[in-house]
């Protein structure tokens, strides 16, 4: 890994408001969020991109504080892939040329606000050949693609904006097994080009395999971080479940125990 990119210092979402979140990714780095439903994960991402208000903290890329909003978050490299494709990541009815081009909209305006159609075709193609995307033409309207597919051209809308830091939330739900083999390879090439990517995942396989080392996640707040020698479905576990809750329990006071 190198220099750190993304760094959360005390960092308070509106879900879980007595609990605070500290932790850094480098560039070249995989970072998993594992731990159970409902243990925060997908709103620490969402307040890390500015979507959800954030009651407390500070969020750096690159040693530079960012205003809590997606549009400074997007204009300081950071790139957010959400769970619900479907509902956020894509427009279902508009091509997959116009979705790929959606992050780069303020960027390849000609002046007088027209949008730069030529740019918004080369990235388009580009990502399609990147990716793999299997389309009739770029054309082609986004609903009538895979799952798989689908969830390429959210990445691959990123793609275009050159991203520092991605959050990928869920990023292999509801694919198929050559998608996910592909989306994998992906973040590995991102790494290797010196992308932080951090990203939330429900399989503890999936945990295991992409992460460089991984947060473990409960009721808000992470409750360990395990290297990649350590990672095994029963450490992550132990810190999503019980050992947290041993943890709780031996910080009770004697009345509370009683």
């Amino acid at each position: 890994p190198g220099e750190v990119v993304l760094e959360v210092e005390n960092l308070v979402t509106t879900s879980w408001p007595n609990h605070q979140v500290n932790f850094r990714v480098r560039g070249g780095e995989i970072v998993g969020v594992a731990g159970l439903v409902g243990a925060g994960r997908s709103e620490l991402l969402h307040a890390i991109f500015g979507i959800d208000e954030r009651l407390g903290g500070t969020v750096r890329i690159a040693g530079q504080t960012v205003v809590a909003t997606p549009h400074g978050m997007i204009n300081h490299g950071v790139a957010l892939v959400p769970e619900d494709r479907k509902k956020h990541g894509v427009v279902l009815e508009m091509s997959v040329q116009n979705n790929i081009g959606l992050a780069g909209l303020g960027r390849n305006q000609h002046w007088g606000g027209l949008l730069n159609q030529r740019q918004e075709q080369l990235d388009s193609t580009s990502m399609i050949d990147r990716l793999q995307i299997k389309t009739p033409s770029k054309n082609q309207i986004v609903r009538h693609l895979s799952g798989g597919n689908q969830q390429k051209v959210v990445i691959g809308k990123w793609l275009t904006m050159s991203p520092k830091v991605l959050l990928l939330d869920e990023p292999t739900r509801g694919i198929d097994i050559g998608a996910k083999q592909e989306i994998y390879r992906l973040m590995e090439e991102l790494a290797e080009q010196g992308v932080a990517v951090l990203f939330v995942s429900s399989e503890l396989e999936e945990i295991i395999r992409m992460s460089d080392r991984s947060l473990v996640m409960h009721e808000g707040q992470i409750a360990g971080e395990l290297q990649r020698d350590e990672l095994s479905e029963v450490a992550i576990m132990q810190l999503a479940t019980a050992k947290a809750a041993q943890v709780s329990a031996a910080n009770a006071s004697p009345s509370d125990v009683q």
